[in-house]
């Protein structure tokens, strides 16, 4: 929040090479390791939405937003099974988020219901890449480079805040977007 080049640009790699045919954005309504989101849910749906624009095969999902938080990805993942039969499934995410599966709610139960596609995110690159001790990762994990892509929401947010121009990092609609309904401006509520 907001969503920015780094949410987009390793999603076409990953699409490209793993020929995915859809790809669903899956907002949380509050992530388990937040207290609270930045912004309301509806502006970070518009946003997404003009950050996805043009691309007919990627979709957002609302289910989190409609479930009582916090958001738990194999809940998620169980749904989209169920609505999905007989499609294999990708999660997508960085080495960041990687590093950290082991503490997730049921990994091996999401190890059962998708694949996971992780793409490089410092500093867990290299040396510094951890792949979690979660019995049978090892056959359901792809780790590849979708180029250097840093960018972090926390900056963007902070950068805005301070009144700093945040070009490149997001869409052009969304950097708009932002700019008409001054998001992320201090003192501004963002709900």
């Amino acid at each position: 929040d907001p969503v920015h080049n780094g949410h987009v640009l390793p999603v076409e790699a990953a699409a490209m090479k793993f020929e995915l045919r859809r790809v669903l954005y899956v907002p949380a309504r509050l992530s388990p390791h937040k207290d609270q989101a930045p912004t309301d849910a509806r502006h970070r749906v518009a946003m997404l939405a003009l950050a996805l624009s043009g691309r007919p095969d990627w979709s957002i999902d609302l289910e989190e937003l409609d479930r009582e938080p916090p958001s738990w990805t194999v809940e998620t993942l169980r749904s989209i099974a169920a609505r999905h039969p007989g499609d294999e499934i990708w999660l997508l995410m960085g080495t960041d988020l990687l590093a950290g599966f082991a503490r997730w709610r049921e990994p091996e139960a999401i190890l059962g219901l998708a694949r996971i596609a992780a793409f490089h995110r410092e500093p867990f690159v290299g040396p510094g890449l951890v792949v979690p001790g979660v019995p049978g990762i090892a056959d359901r994990l792809a780790i590849f480079d979708a180029g250097s892509v840093k960018i972090s929401a926390t900056d963007l947010r902070n950068d805005l805040a301070a009144g700093n121009r945040i070009g490149g990092r997001v869409p052009g609609p969304v950097a708009e977007y932002i700019t008409k309904h001054g998001l992320y401006k201090p003192g501004m509520p963002q709900r």
